[in-house]
């Protein structure tokens, strides 16, 4: 669970913030973008934000919110939240922005962990992938 400070920042302080982080992350390279997300977010952190954008795609792609929900490693209560969010158009911008390409690299990569403990091939997919 996420826990902010007490102490108020000023609204627009906040967002001036925001703004130039924003424009910080969109002018990244790839490896800044590596260190970026490595060094600022804790492990658990980086998890959360996978699973995030795992269940996001999933629903995108059609999967109920049980199957998303085993698939991701999370709570249906969570998936079930999640997928309101999907139908409310909350995620609509961030599946615009990500080319189709990459969007279907990642949820290959989701299915061959759901798939990983029962099919030999999808194992040895991933490990291929950790290899590179």
């Amino acid at each position: 669970m996420t826990h902010i400070s007490q102490k108020k920042v000023e609204a627009i302080d906040y967002k001036k913030a925001e703004k130039q982080l924003v424009q910080l992350i969109s002018k990244l390279e790839t490896s800044g973008a590596t260190y970026f997300i490595n060094e600022l977010f804790t492990e658990a952190e980086r998890i959360m934000f996978i699973k995030r954008f795992a269940a996001i795609f999933m629903f995108q792609q059609g999967y109920s919110t049980y199957k998303v929900s085993h698939a991701v490693g999370i709570s249906l209560s969570t998936s079930q939240l999640y997928y309101k969010s999907y139908v409310e158009g909350q995620f609509d911008n961030l599946l615009a922005c990500i080319p189709k390409r990459q969007k279907s690299e990642f949820l290959s990569i989701v299915e061959d962990f759901m798939l990983f403990k029962i099919n030999a091939k999808a194992r040895a997919r991933l490990l291929k992938r950790a290899l590179k």
